[in-house]
């Protein structure tokens, strides 16, 4: 039986996308085996997928440099690998353990989510040239493979996110709420909807508006969050409800049925990466509000299946929630059709065939 072994540290709520791109690949394994180096808390989740278990081989997320320890030896011992997340560092380790070992690192994958850039990038770039020239590294966006490329990674590999839809395709449903889905965060537009919620309690609106967020959140990201949480939640806007509690996965999927989904995301950040909010919101027929210029943007104006906004103000996005809202039936089955496209494009079987050749 073939095996794989993805590497995620960070992989810990259920409803997060580390999470639900392994899932994604166990529904899709057939007869493949992954094992998952990942936080211990999720033993759990990872032991109720198909196809999926957790590694419980030493060293644990939590002992010291467990993540690098992991590489090293799946690098020496030709275990074919997946990091989920990578960046400058991971290139560096694997072209170390290849140095040490005497092997060619042909059986390392790395997924980049984002271009590598920054100083810490460039110096482990330095350190990379064997996994540049033998590692396979696969990317969601063009732009990524492209920037690769040019850094001198020989295998590039771009493929659609790993995705999977409800079972069965959606439907359109009534509007139900205004939806920022998953945990919201300023580069995600936070301060958008804090000033927009704002706005119409000086209005006097009420359309329903759903955030995931919380003050405990915010700190995790700094102060100018904690400030922009405080605002929305004392805004007094009528329509407003949060959720301070990341919730399962069927519970993260039964907020878009009806909903419009907001992700006036910044451009700088999202150009060239991919969002798995709006990738879930889409293949579960949510039409989506989102910044002309971004790989959500490129995919709400691919499909119709929302609107687009080239100035992140508020104002710009009240006036297209207005425009969805006043023709509503058209842009949920515009969502819809884009689910039935999406599903097909982003089918995890591509990775896993890619991985096991």
């Amino acid at each position: 039986m073939r095996r794989l072994l993805v590497i995620e540290p960070n992989l810990r709520n259920p409803s997060g996308h580390y999470a639900e791109f392994v899932r994604a690949l166990g529904m899709r394994a057939d007869g493949m085996t992954i094992d998952v180096f990942a936080h211990p808390d999720a033993d759990e989740l990872l032991a109720s997928m198909p196809a999926v278990s957790p590694c419980m081989d030493e060293p644990r997320v939590g002992r010291a440099c467990a993540e690098w320890r992991t590489i090293m030896r799946a690098t020496r011992e030709g275990i074919p690998f997946l990091v989920l997340t990578s960046d400058g560092r991971h290139g560096a380790v694997v072209s170390l353990a290849a140095a040490l070992s005497g092997r060619t690192p042909d059986h390392a994958c790395l997924y980049f989510h984002w271009i590598p850039t920054g100083l810490q990038d460039a110096v482990f770039h330095r350190l990379s040239a064997p996994a540049r020239l033998h590692a396979l590294a696969i990317v969601p966006t063009e732009a990524i493979a492209r920037a690769l490329r040019e850094g001198g990674w020989r295998r590039v590999a771009c493929m659609p996110y790993p995705a999977i839809g409800p079972e069965k395709l959606p439907e359109p449903a009534p509007f139900s709420r205004l939806l920022m889905a998953g945990a919201a965060r300023m580069n995600k537009g936070l301060d958008l909807i804090a000033r927009l919620a704002n706005q119409w309690a000086r209005e006097g609106r009420s359309i329903p508006l759903f955030v995931q967020v919380s003050t405990k959140h915010a700190l995790r990201h700094g102060r100018r969050e904690v400030e922009l949480v405080e605002s929305l939640l004392a805004s007094g806007y009528e329509g407003l409800v949060t959720d301070d509690h990341a919730p399962d996965r069927d519970g993260y999927t039964a907020r878009f049925r009806g909903a419009l989904v907001l992700a006036p995301y910044e451009r700088e950040r999202f150009a060239d990466a991919v969002s798995g909010v709006v990738l879930d919101a889409l293949l579960h027929g949510a039409p989506v509000i989102a910044t002309r210029g971004t790989w959500p943007g490129v995919q709400v104006e691919r499909f119709g299946a929302g609107v687009t906004i080239e100035e992140r103000t508020p104002e710009a996005l009240s006036d297209a929630i207005d425009k969805v809202l006043g023709d509503w039936e058209t842009y949920a089955a515009r969502a819809c059709d884009a689910a039935r496209v999406l599903a097909e494009e982003h089918d995890p079987r591509r990775i896993l065939e890619l991985v096991s050749a």
